[in-house]
């Protein structure tokens, strides 16, 4: 986003955050908040979506807001159980196994871009072999509807889609990967990272788009990575420009709460971005 315009905040986004900072500071102090967790002494409130199943535990979006109204975090939890007794690679399948999750972000999320996620286990990892193909979980969070995603359909994987946005919507040293996933999309990676640099894959974050739309962020990692229990935050590569409004991450991280006994895969440090069209 060029810093030489005038910045001007449409209504619309201003409503919202002004709507959310009322109805987050009155529940702050004044009784219980439906599906959400208060910690008054950071003056800010966890609101949940529903649980879904997951191997022995479960699975369930959530977002964290600030008395300001501002996102802190947004993310994925797996509850310690949920890694127990998921498929596997030879359940009976040909090919490679994947189970896919659709997950309802709560309602508060609405100040960010996102409108819906997915959790996907992949028990034998998948594309490209030698670098992803180990037991991962992939986060999609889609800033595309749910009815939009299931009409994508499949592109040949060794032909590159010539349908993409433009350049300043995606991070600069952010490369496209040929074919397109059907119900999902053109997966962009960092070729910078560690997994294509001699490194081995454990946690990686991936653009995704469709047509002239930038249609999700995803934070990839691995199930080793997961039982490590790690403490991990690292930054994310972001673009020039944007195409919807809204409080946009600049860090992913993967942690492990042990009082909570639960896993986090989450979006931080989030800031407001206004779309340039």
């Amino acid at each position: 986003m060029k810093t030489s315009k005038k910045f001007r905040v449409p209504l619309r986004v201003i409503q919202t955050m002004t709507i959310l900072l009322f109805t987050s500071s009155c529940e702050l102090f004044n009784g219980e908040v439906p599906w959400s967790g208060k910690d008054p002494k950071k003056k800010q409130i966890t609101y949940y979506g529903p649980k879904v199943t997951l191997g022995d535990g479960n699975a369930r979006t959530f977002i964290t807001i600030n008395k300001e109204g501002v996102p802190v975090s947004m993310g994925i939890t797996l509850s310690e159980k949920a890694l127990l007794n998921l498929p596997t690679a030879h359940d009976g399948h040909d090919g490679p196994v994947s189970l896919e999750n659709v997950l309802q972000l709560p309602v508060q999320a609405e100040i960010t871009p996102f409108k819906f996620a997915t959790l996907d286990w992949n028990p034998s990892g998948h594309e490209p072999i030698g670098v992803f193909d180990l037991p991962h979980f992939d986060c999609h969070f889609y800033m595309i509807s749910n009815e939009e995603r299931l009409t994508i359909m499949p592109l040949a994987p060794d032909v590159m889609d010539p349908e993409i946005p433009l350049a300043k919507y995606l991070p600069e040293i952010y490369v496209q990967t040929p074919g397109r996933v059907p119900n999902m999309g053109v997966h962009w990676i960092d070729p910078t990272g560690h997994e294509f640099n001699g490194g081995t894959f454990d946690r990686t974050f991936i653009y995704g788009t469709y047509k002239e739309k930038v249609a999700f962020m995803e934070p990839m990692v691995t199930m080793d990575y997961l039982k490590s229990k790690p403490e991990k935050v690292d930054p994310i590569l972001l673009p020039e420009a944007y195409q919807i409004d809204g409080f946009y991450p600049s860090k992913y991280e993967v942690k492990y709460y042990p009082h909570k006994k639960e896993y986090q895969i989450k979006l931080s440090e989030f800031s407001l971005k206004i779309a340039d069209q």
